[in-house]
């Protein structure tokens, strides 16, 4: 995610902080030593603590599953791990999904334990009271945010937070993947109204984002869904250009110039000494001073990280891969062989037609 900072890695995982979550941060520690409540630092750093565990409870299952992890970051609406993918398999996406929640649970139960073995249970009322007068409250406040934690995500069936996930997976069992996302995400959209209106009413802000956040995340949810679904069943290798334009690395700007407006592609492979050791774009092209072009050659402003992506991929994991580097298209191999360029117009132009067929 852009204008986010690596701060740790766990279990291998880049763990990165928002700028709005940072910024977020500084103003509550300022207005902490303004006030002279450290309390507000503390309520913060704790459910962001939380926040985070959270989402690492989700890694490690999507892991198990062979799902991989880019990073989690931390924003200031909750937590955001990057999965390569989401399973369409409905048992794994019901593990994933649950182990977040069931994190927060089992924290909530064990400091529950303790709470009413130190005969605080009777202070555990109102749950939604954060004060802090003594260290002990910090057990109470960890109980409580764990528990609402939990709740909250579980018990709000609205894509793509952990309660919604749980009932597309339930609703695959008996509708299949296509028809439950269908289902899921319209339900989320109608609650993420619902709750910027309550949000409204109180008033509170944080609700008002989330339902944004919610109601934005089931639209992209739901088209992509769609689109998995039209690709279904499509390889790389059906949709590919096998016929291509390269480009020497050792040519000026100039005469690169002369290529794209003949052939009015927006990127090209570049090669050299018979192998394709690069990629220069349009937008490459055009970064460069036009006065610049007779003495810069290819080589001096091309992309040397190629991405590549087997012929035999399914057509949906080129458009994945496209969206994680940005980048409009991808070096097709098969075996250790160069065979062929997809774009994003390629995918573009086989999603129009398959639409046809429905």
């Amino acid at each position: 995610m852009r204008y986010s900072i690596k701060i740790i890695k766990i279990l291998g995982i880049p763990i990165e902080l928002h700028i709005t979550f940072i910024l977020l941060l500084a103003f509550v520690v300022f207005t902490s030593l303004i006030l002279g409540n450290i309390g507000i630092t503390i309520y913060i750093i704790m459910i962001f603590t939380l926040v985070l565990f959270h989402e690492i409870s989700h890694s490690v299952v999507a892991m198990h599953y062979g799902v991989k992890i880019s990073k989690i970051v931390l924003l200031p609406i909750g937590g955001l791990a990057s999965m390569s993918e989401i399973p369409r398999d409905a048992k794994k996406e019901f593990f994933i999904a649950i182990a977040g929640p069931a994190l927060n649970f089992a924290a909530a139960f064990l400091s529950l334990i303790l709470i009413i073995a130190m005969g605080m249970y009777s202070r555990i009322f109102p749950i939604f009271s954060f004060e802090i007068t003594d260290p002990a409250d910090l057990l109470l406040i960890f109980f409580k945010l764990n528990l609402i934690l939990g709740f909250f995500n579980l018990f709000v069936p609205a894509i793509p937070m952990d309660g919604g996930r749980v009932f597309r997976s339930l609703l695959s069992l008996k509708f299949g993947f296509k028809r439950a996302t269908v289902v899921s995400t319209e339900l989320a959209k109608v609650i993420a109204i619902f709750m910027a209106l309550f949000g409204i009413f109180l008033p509170n802000i944080w609700l008002i984002v989330i339902a944004f956040f919610v109601y934005i995340g089931a639209t992209q949810e739901g088209e992509f869904a769609s689109i998995s679904s039209i690709l279904s069943g499509l390889k790389v290798k059906d949709i590919m250009s096998t016929e291509y334009i390269t480009v020497p690395s050792g040519i000026t700007l100039a005469e690169f110039f002369d290529i794209e407006f003949k052939h009015r592609h927006l990127g090209y492979p570049v090669m050299e000494n018979d192998k394709i050791v690069g990629v220069i774009s349009f937008s490459d092209l055009s970064k460069v001073p036009k006065e610049k072009w007779d003495e810069i050659r290819v080589r001096d402003i091309m992309s040397s990280n190629v991405i590549t992506i087997d012929a035999e991929e399914d057509a949906i994991k080129a458009l994945i891969k496209m969206s994680k580097f940005k980048i409009g298209r991808l070096i097709v191999f098969d075996g250790s062989e160069a065979t062929g360029i997809i774009s994003k117009t390629d995918l573009i132009r086989a999603i129009e037609l398959k639409r046809l067929q429905i």
